[in-house]
């Protein structure tokens, strides 16, 4: 039974909160009406949040935070670039859940939350400690903020996405994020019309499409992060209007990638239809699925390889073209040129970096910083590769928490793969696993993936597999 406000239950701390927080709100903007006006307006939340049964607000707000972190700095206030939509949502999200922990309502975490969580929870609390020695407090304080900010729009989505039916709400607000991205992409390379945002508008002759991300590598990244999803429909669904769906995807989402020149998400992208070959072929239970897929990825093979010789179905640019070859990579590296020679620079003065720092890392967010401070510095201090800048950051530590989340995610979506008799838990097992697989190398496209929401977005819809695959099962499923 629910506790009276005379025990001390929820009506009675909503009650003082309310009191306190009036007094408070009225004092202050004796002084400064801003600000006394923002604690009246957490004062009105404080008391409506007492009212509610079940967070339901909280849901329409992660779901509503999950698609404007796609869309980023776009939507942000043109006099204040770094206030954009999906910062402000997430602060009010962080209100809105400390104001439902002290008015006494708990936040149950579900079966196979529990370890990602506590990973979260150490990633960041080390990152903190990492302050304690990095050379800029600033930039270490800003990654580590960025780290919570990521990974609990990470956890929220299992927690908000809890049964089928919202979890196909989210699914479905990120389909039409993800045509709206595309349509951005379209109307870059047949007209040439560029968002603010991105680096290429003041690029006279540029090629590739940047959607709502910045630069072309970026946007190819999410294409690829994106693109399982979008092959395994034809495969695995049995409506044919979902289908054509998932084909039209994604033939547009490798279009656009060949597009971007690319190479590492092209990579990502061979990495994926191997990859749904291997799980399928050696599942028995799949036999009739494997042939879906080997005329899936045979017709996805077929755009692609003629078009990387300038000869495909849509014919791309020369610079995509020379931008795809791999014989060009190779003679940057010899020839110390180009972007193949700052790359592979980078990789050496990362792994040098780390192993000076003893293993415990320069400090969060404090890559950058150290590699700007290196003798024969060439400008370009982004490390473009996830997984070492981990290591240079938060040392051996944070790259052992980070490759805990990454196999927890894996084995667990692949695991759902092949366990599950349920088509809907297959599909979303399958292609979580996939898109983990590709980013082994797609996530050395983006120059820094702390703030990539398309990576922390799609490890929420892995967790959320995992967690909807225990439920549904009584945990025969998922561990």
């Amino acid at each position: 039974m629910r506790s009276s406000g005379a025990s001390g239950g929820p009506g009675t701390r909503a009650a003082t909160l309310a009191l306190l927080a009036a007094l408070c709100a009225g004092a202050l903007a004796a002084f400064a009406p801003v600000p006394g006006t923002v604690l009246a307006i957490v004062l009105l939340g404080v008391v409506l949040l007492g009212r509610v049964a079940l967070p339901d607000l909280g849901r329409a707000a992660v779901l509503v935070a999950m698609v404007t972190a796609l869309v980023g700095p776009n939507l942000a206030v043109p006099a204040a670039r770094e206030a954009f939509a999906f910062r402000v949502l997430a602060g009010l999200i962080v209100l809105g859940i400390g104001t439902w922990l002290l008015l006494g309502r708990g936040v149950p975490v579900p079966d196979g939350l529990g370890w990602p969580a506590a990973i979260a929870a150490g990633w960041t609390g080390w990152a903190l400690v990492s302050t304690l020695w990095a050379t800029s407090t600033a930039d270490a304080l800003r990654w580590t903020i960025f780290l919570l900010m990521m990974s609990g729009l990470m956890l929220a989505i299992p927690l908000a996405a809890s049964t089928r039916r919202r979890l196909a709400w989210f699914l479905g607000a990120l389909g039409l994020t993800f045509v709206v991205a595309v349509l951005v992409a379209l109307a870059e390379i047949a007209t040439g019309f560029r968002l603010p945002t991105s680096a290429l508008a003041e690029k006279v002759g540029a090629f590739a499409a940047t959607s709502f991300f910045g630069n072309q590598n970026n946007f190819a990244t999410y294409l690829a992060l994106a693109l399982p999803y979008l092959l395994v429909l034809p495969i695995i669904a049995r409506d044919i209007r979902l289908r054509a769906l998932g084909l039209a995807g994604a033939a547009t989402a490798i279009v656009l990638i060949l597009f971007s020149g690319s190479k590492a998400n092209l990579l990502a992208t061979g990495i994926i239809l191997l990859g749904i070959l291997v799980v399928l072929a050696t599942d028995p239970a799949m036999r009739r699925a494997f042939m879906a897929a080997v005329a899936v990825v045979g017709l996805s093979i077929m755009l692609i390889v003629p078009s990387m010789f300038g000869a495909g179905i849509v014919p791309l640019p020369e610079q995509a073209v020379v931008k795809l070859d791999f014989g060009v990579l190779q003679d940057q590296v010899e020839s110390g040129s180009g972007s193949g020679a700052v790359r592979s620079s980078l990789l050496g003065t990362g792994i040098s970096i780390a192993a000076r720092s003893g293993g415990i890392g320069v400090g969060a967010g404090n890559a950058e910083v150290v590699v700007r401070e290196q003798e024969g510095y060439a400008g370009v201090a982004n490390l473009h590769n996830w997984a070492l800048e981990v290591l240079v950051d938060t040392g051996i530590i944070g790259l052992a928490l980070f490759g805990a989340l990454y196999l927890y995610a894996l084995v667990g979506n692949l695991r759902v793969a092949r366990r599950t008799h349920d088509p809907w838990l297959r599909y979303m097992g399958l292609s979580g696993a996939l898109a983990l697989l590709g980013f082994l190398l797609g996530s050395l496209g983006p120059s820094s993936a702390i703030h990539f929401a398309p990576m922390w977005i799609t490890f929420g819809l892995c967790l959320t597999t995992i967690v909807l695959a225990r439920r549904t099962t009584g945990n025969e499923v998922g561990r």
